[in-house]
């Protein structure tokens, strides 16, 4: 049966995630919740930054949104951006996960394959392309008082697993 929760933007989170622990960007122990007794990864969906506040307070996180979303002349193939605001009291932060990014994302075609080498992702998916299509600059939030906010949009070219007549596997 065709699991239609699948989404491209779950495994990026992943792939994301992972790299900023292994570069020392995020230390996944900042993040532990006595409450829930797990860790949060700081990687949010922008309808839960609201209910994520009380675990995040003073912490630098990513709050992500998709923006746009078209199929090409190839069906097959569909093109997403993803819009990721990155939050943190410190600009040297920012900086640091903005150009992580950037460095990360930059290479197209390779940025893609490095996603899909990733051995957590789901099977559901394939990257063809993975690009910087905008940065902003750092400046006050206007969501979180004390914090500096800088966008970070990316381009996805991806594919999705299909069956003999074109449907979602």
């Amino acid at each position: 049966m065709t699991d239609y929760k699948a989404d491209i933007m779950i495994d990026l989170r992943k792939y994301l995630w992972s790299q900023l622990k292994s570069n020392n960007i995020f230390t996944d122990t900042d993040y532990y919740s006595d409450n829930l007794g797990e860790e949060i990864v700081p990687i949010i969906p922008v309808q839960q930054s609201p209910e994520m506040n009380q675990f995040l307070s003073g912490k630098k996180h990513i709050v992500y949104d998709k923006i746009g979303l078209s199929y090409e002349d190839n069906w097959a193939k569909c093109c997403e951006q993803m819009l990721f605001t990155i939050y943190a009291t410190e600009i040297s932060d920012i900086n640091e996960i903005r150009n992580f990014m950037t460095d990360q994302f930059r290479r197209m075609d390779d940025s893609a394959r490095d996603v899909n080498q990733f051995a957590t992702l789901s099977n559901k998916f394939r990257f063809h392309s993975i690009f910087i299509a905008d940065i902003s600059p750092t400046e006050p939030s206007e969501e979180i008082q004390g914090f500096f906010s800088a966008d970070v949009i990316l381009e996805v070219k991806y594919s999705r697993v299909l069956d003999s007549v074109g449907r979602f596997l």
